[in-house]
């Protein structure tokens, strides 16, 4: 009884043995949530303990750490490693994508003080369809900044409106979704969810198109 309790404790040890200590430590810390949570949460918008640990992890782990977590780690820790594959631009993003597709995992959200189920695959697909939003942030951000001339303006403006400056083009983020709306939309055992989604993308997409027409 001993020697398979050994063994039984000795499993989990070795199937995160790809990561180093510090970031270890911080993923048992993060994977004991139960929610992926936004930076701020609750009716206070208090700040996230579980977006903390996260945040740690994206800024101490390696490429292959937040590779493997994505892959390996249990539902949380793999939603949020999805997003520091995906800012990183790392390689890996179609077969993680087919990969949230066949296990279609299910995870609890907190958005501020709203609460929701979805998926990793969607939340993926989601994630990056948003990212052309923030690509035209960036690209304001950026222009604005550059037309500051006093160091005092500059930093009263990057604490107002610091944002993450995405690495992505418009073109990179439309190629991406093309390849994942194939991936679903020629795969009879796509999740129906995620099938919805995509198709919500696209009428938004439309609507959009017709509203500039019309205006």
């Amino acid at each position: 009884m001993m020697r398979i309790s050994y063994i039984l404790f000795f499993i989990p040890a070795l199937s995160f043995g790809q990561l180093s200590s510090e970031i270890e430590n911080l993923y048992g810390e993060l994977s004991k949530s139960k929610n992926v949570e936004s930076a701020h949460i609750g009716y206070g918008m208090s700040e996230s303990k579980v977006y903390k640990l996260f945040e740690e992890i994206n800024k101490k782990a390696s490429d292959k750490e937040v590779e493997y977590i994505a892959f390996k780690g249990n539902s949380v820790a793999k939603a949020y490693a999805s997003y520091a594959v995906f800012s990183r631009k790392l390689k890996i993003l179609d077969q993680l994508f087919d990969d949230y597709i066949k296990n279609n995992d299910s995870i609890s959200i907190i958005q501020g003080c709203v609460g929701s189920k979805s998926h990793l695959a969607d939340e993926l697909y989601r994630m990056i369809f948003w990212e052309k939003d923030n690509i035209k942030m960036t690209e304001v951000y950026r222009k604005h900044k550059a037309s500051i001339k006093t160091e005092h303006e500059l930093v009263n403006f990057i604490e107002l409106f610091s944002i993450v400056e995405s690495k992505w083009k418009v073109e990179e983020i439309d190629s991406v979704l093309i390849k994942f709306d194939q991936m679903v939309l020629n795969n009879p055992s796509s999740p129906q969810s995620l099938v919805e989604l995509i198709t919500g993308c696209y009428y938004y997409i439309e609507k959009n198109i017709l509203n500039i027409m019309i205006n």
